[in-house]
């Protein structure tokens, strides 16, 4: 093994003993139980304090982040080779402070939205399979596989596709809103997973599985309020 090899092999291993991963925990003070009832979960993270998910009267996912971190998701599942466009609608009330996206510990963000895809072997690097596994045992349960994330936050340096620092392999981000976007009001994302998929990892995707909504300020002990909604896909 070269040295960069066993260099990102010692970073993965400490990702997954830190993150500690309990998708399955059920915390009634942080995830609403009508969320729960439509198949919501939530994954934290060791050692962290939860975000607090709701849901509104209008169908709207409610993510508050006080110092805290986590993710709601749900399973979904999608084919971007058939429907590759992924609409969605989000605002937000209160941001964190800017951060670098690219460093670990310094990552917060106001709202992000997961796209989890089907595992596939095969396809997968070295790396990627060895921290699949012990993520996959703390969880107590099979992960999905390749995960792109899109970003509200950031300072602005991170362009394109970049590697989550805490999961550098099979693992990408994209800011699509920065601290200059509106407070406030309602903005529509409009994104092609296929492309985006192609170009984060240079090959076509498998199907989506799961999706995923949170949020991240435990770095800066800041807070951060917003929502999302009317998740929907086509084929243009």
């Amino acid at each position: 093994m070269q040295p960069k090899d066993r260099l990102g092999r010692r970073r993965l291993l400490l990702a997954a003993a830190t993150i500690g991963l309990s998708p399955t925990a059920r915390i009634a003070a942080a995830l609403d139980p009508n969320l729960e009832t439509d198949g919501w979960r939530e994954m934290k993270f060791r050692d962290k304090p939860q975000n607090r998910y709701r849901l509104d009267s209008d169908g709207s996912i409610l993510v508050e982040s006080r110092a805290s971190v986590s993710v709601a998701w749900r399973d979904l599942r999608a084919d971007p080779l058939r429907t590759p466009i992924l609409r969605w609608r989000w605002r937000l009330e209160r941001a964190v402070p800017a951060t670098d996206l690219t460093r670990k510990g310094g990552d917060d963000r106001s709202l992000s939205v997961y796209l989890a895809f089907a595992w596939v072997p095969e396809r997968a690097s070295l790396l990627e399979r060895s921290v699949r596994g012990i993520l996959s045992a703390l969880a107590g349960q099979e992960l999905p596989g390749r995960l792109l994330t899109y970003v509200w936050g950031g300072d602005g340096r991170a362009d394109g596709w970049f590697d989550n620092p805490y999961l550098p392999a099979g693992a990408k981000l994209r800011v699509l809103r920065d601290g200059t976007a509106p407070l406030g009001v309602w903005l529509e994302e409009r994104v092609d997973v296929l492309a985006d998929y192609r170009a984060a990892f240079g090959e076509d995707p498998p199907p989506v599985e799961r999706i995923g909504v949170g949020a991240d300020s435990d770095d800066t002990a800041s807070e951060a309020r917003g929502a999302v909604r009317d998740f929907s896909w086509s084929p243009t």
